[in-house]
């Protein structure tokens, strides 16, 4: 007895060893207001929407690098995480965190590193194919830190009943 079908699982992670380091390319930079990344997608083929769910799991790492000057402050900053499908937001989360300044000059790496876990269960899939993104925006209000990503996972598990 069970299912007939076992769930599948489709997925994409990034894993960064220094959030602060520019020069990476796996480190994804939000640093003006306003801006905002795709920071991973899966795919995902849906047959018969009215019997499938997809449950999608998320996570990013956000690392705040002091740019102001002449000498790093506290400064309060906003990431808004959004998982769309095909385009259009199905949900997200606003995130308002304090960034402690550290050491004594511009650029030094601050100590915020946030990992949010987002999960969701996408209960009316459209037919065919699927594309679930999750994005981040900088809706932080000048002046504003220096916001990066750093490792990060998206995943999406099928239920077909």
């Amino acid at each position: 007895m069970g299912l007939n079908k076992a769930p599948f699982v489709v997925g994409q992670s990034v894993s960064v060893d220094d959030p602060y380091d520019r020069t990476d390319p796996d480190v994804i930079s939000i640093p003006t207001p306003g801006d905002s990344e795709e920071v991973l997608a899966v795919d995902v083929c849906v047959k018969q929407p009215h019997k499938t769910q997809v449950l999608l799991d998320s996570m990013v790492q956000v690392a705040v690098r002091a740019t102001l000057s002449p000498f790093p402050v506290n400064v309060t900053f906003v990431v808004e995480y959004e998982l769309e499908r095909n385009g259009t937001t199905i949900a997200s989360i606003n995130n308002e965190m304090d960034y402690l300044a550290v050491g004594s000059t511009p650029g030094v790496d601050g100590r915020h590193n946030n990992f949010p876990n987002f999960p969701l269960v996408d209960e009316n899939p459209n037919p065919g194919n699927n594309t679930y993104v999750l994005r981040c925006t900088n809706f932080s209000s000048n002046p504003s830190p220096f916001i990066t990503i750093g490792s990060r996972s998206l995943k999406a598990t099928v239920f077909e009943c």
